[in-house]
């Protein structure tokens, strides 16, 4: 259950993403983007995989209450009572108006409405809003809506487009529609993380298996910011040379945020620790960490970070790759860029892990 929960989760943010993405594409002018084109049967596999996958949080919700009132009776309880279950209810019920909506062709503005309301019963359903509802409610949606917008029209463009038309104008307002939705996000998962950890405990609750998600979907942003620098600066450039292709390097920075997207997924299956010393106490360290460092961790109160030549070594590198994906643009090579890329969040990451004291 613990290694399926994420994939389904990794799975809905993606379905999500291109549904969004598809949508959002309809309101721009076709002279205004490269021709996209998904198959309508694989539109409707989307909407029907969201109602699926969605059963993911339930089926978490379920295996930890189980044991006390019997299955079928956990079910019902967490479907009727919990919020996870009422916005799997809903969602299910605007998924297959949405599935409805897309078989008969029908208007790009209700697919929108339908979206936005699954959105907001995805909000609905986040931890942040079980602390404070309407706060939590419309900034776990508006993070979440701008993300998949985001990340929906990259994967569209990158993945399903098959013309090469149109690429300098799709950037022109594609660059600066990046840019807001980028800070939009910054702000608001700022937002967001600070109901979960406290700033001064950032570094602590790496010790736990939440805060190592939260800590490599952090540093694998960088790598994206990276390619969105290519995509968004050096590829208008580049667009001189009527040769050149865009779509792979759009391709990059789609798989990039695809690990994004899986750190987030499997964070979002962890207890947050809004108390870290007192959740080390309690559930203990991550076994991994503890490893990693040598040592038991058994409170976080003398934990800070620290240089040594291993870890001063390791951001070195790091940086030294962020730099190669620059240079991989520049020697028109995608998969060395993708690989400095995921090279980066592991680098980062043992140097950062390694400065943990």
């Amino acid at each position: 259950m613990g290694f399926i929960i994420p994939i389904t989760e990794f799975g809905n943010y993606l379905l999500y993403s291109i549904l969004v993405g598809h949508v959002a594409l309809q309101f721009v002018p076709n002279e205004n983007k490269p021709k996209v084109s998904i198959p309508k049967p694989m539109l409707l596999l989307f909407t029907l995989g969201i109602i699926i996958l969605s059963l993911g949080p339930i089926a978490q919700t379920v295996s930890y209450f189980q044991g006390g009132v019997g299955f079928f009776l956990t079910v019902q309880s967490v479907i009727l009572d919990f919020q996870v279950g009422r916005a799997w209810i809903f969602i299910g019920l605007l998924a297959t108006c949405l599935y409805l909506t897309i078989l008969l062709n029908g208007s790009k503005y209700i697919q929108a409405i339908l979206l936005l309301l699954m959105i907001l019963a995805v909000g609905y359903s986040s931890h942040v809003a079980s602390l404070s509802f309407w706060a939590g409610l419309w900034s776990h949606s508006t993070h979440f809506l701008i993300v998949t917008l985001w990340t929906g029209i990259l994967i569209n463009v990158g993945w399903f487009s098959k013309e090469d038309l149109n690429w300098s104008k799709f950037l022109r307002w594609f660059t600066p529609f990046a840019v807001i939705c980028l800070i939009i996000i910054i702000l608001s998962g700022i937002y967001l993380m600070l109901f979960i950890v406290e700033p001064k405990d950032y570094v602590k609750a790496w010790v736990l298996p939440y805060g190592q998600m939260l800590l490599l979907k952090h540093i694998s942003i960088i790598p994206v910011l990276a390619f969105a620098f290519i995509n968004g600066v050096l590829t208008k450039k580049a667009m001189k040379n009527l040769s050149f292709n865009p779509r792979p390097w759009i391709k990059g920075e789609s798989l990039i945020l695809l690990f994004v997207f899986y750190f987030t997924a499997v964070m979002g299956t962890l207890s947050p620790p809004h108390e870290v010393e007192f959740t080390v106490k309690s559930e203990g360290a991550s076994k991994w960490v503890e490893w990693l460092l040598g040592k038991d961790i058994l409170t976080t109160l003398q934990t800070h970070l620290a240089t040594s030549f291993q870890s001063v070594l390791l951001i070195i590198l790091s940086i030294l790759f962020l730099f190669l994906i620059l240079f991989s643009f520049k020697q028109k090579r995608l998969l060395p860029a993708v690989f400095f890329g995921i090279g980066f969040i592991a680098v980062l990451y043992f140097g950062l892990m390694l400065s943990l004291v």
